[in-house]
């Protein structure tokens, strides 16, 4: 079966070679065969994508590819250098740190680790204008009340005078007035040591005096002064004792209480009770129009004994100004 199988093919193939050769020598060659040819799956989508680009950019004939050119290369930045941290020295018996607990040696004020203030400081609250508050003014609130106390004063005063009348306007007078020293014209006293007259005591010197001559407290004795034309007195300057600056153990008795009799133009008798400090310069409020005399009355005394006597080392007065 095998050999006749084999037998008709050579046949089947000789016999189609020599009706090949024969249409090649004498007559046309056959058409093609009549059926279906093989197509590639590729030809059936369409056409390939190498045959696309050609169409649609120029391809040069392919040759040995060139290398890709290399960019040049982009340094690293250098990395910082990792430093492990110190490992804090522990202090005996220091102060710990109220924030991190590191022990800081006794005398420093701020943590060697943290910073963080060692010493405690007393909490400030500030008070300010908060974000978009406009800040206020500083204002002296004390000085602020002085002013107008004072201003309330010479409103009341200048008032009390234009309703008061002419007594009033002239106690605003004599209060702004300036003041100016007033030297009396003559001197007496109702009795006097021995070199201790009663001029002594108008002299202008605090190391002399006028005394009394009597030992105790001198009551009722006076000095006197005499002015040669009607002034108007606004205070009384008195340095009691025998002297500014003399020790009371070696001075003199010196007036205590006392009564200032201001005798005016008119007769009239202005009676006044005051009572100072045991010596040292000491002012005196004394407001008379036309006084024409002063006479200070002793009272009592401050160390008054049997072995002293009572002195004023001196005795000022002051009047308006009209300069």
């Amino acid at each position: 079966m095998g050999a006749g199988y084999g037998s008709g093919s050579r046949s089947a193939l000789g016999s189609g070679a020599g009706a090949g050769s024969g249409a090649g020598a004498d007559g046309p060659a056959p058409g093609p065969r009549s059926g279906p040819s093989p197509v590639s799956p590729r030809a059936a989508d369409g056409p390939s994508d190498t045959v696309v680009r050609a169409l649609l950019v120029p391809v040069p004939d392919s040759g040995p590819s060139a290398p890709a050119p290399v960019l040049p290369a982009r340094p690293d930045a250098p990395r910082p250098t990792v430093r492990a941290a110190e490992v804090p020295v522990a202090v005996q018996g220091g102060t710990p740190c109220p924030a991190c607990g590191t022990a800081n040696s006794p005398g420093r004020h701020f943590c060697r680790l943290c910073a963080t203030p060692l010493v405690e400081r007393p909490a400030t609250v500030a008070e300010g204008p908060y974000a978009g508050q406009r800040p206020r003014l500083a204002k002296d609130r004390g000085r602020l009340i002085a002013r107008a106390v004072a201003t309330a004063a010479v409103v009341a005063l200048v008032v009390g005078g234009i309703i008061g009348g002419p007594p009033a306007a002239r106690a605003v007078q004599d209060h702004f007035a300036d003041r100016a020293p007033v030297h009396p014209a003559a001197w007496r006293a109702s009795h006097a040591a021995a070199k201790q007259g009663a001029a002594m005591a108008g002299d202008g010197y605090s190391n002399t005096w006028w005394g009394t001559g009597y030992a105790g407290d001198s009551a009722g004795q006076y000095l006197e002064a005499l002015f040669g034309e009607p002034t108007d007195l606004l205070a009384v300057l008195i340095t009691p004792g025998s002297g500014k600056n003399t020790t009371r153990a070696d001075g003199q008795a010196a007036p205590r209480t006392f009564d200032l009799v201001v005798t005016d133009s008119a007769g009239e008798t202005h009676v006044s009770q005051h009572r100072i400090n045991d010596g040292g310069t000491q002012k005196i409020e004394l407001r008379v129009r036309d006084a024409v005399s002063v006479r200070l009355v002793v009272r009592t005394a401050w160390r008054a004994d049997p072995s002293r006597q009572v002195a004023v080392a001196e005795l000022e007065f002051f009047g308006r100004s009209f300069s």
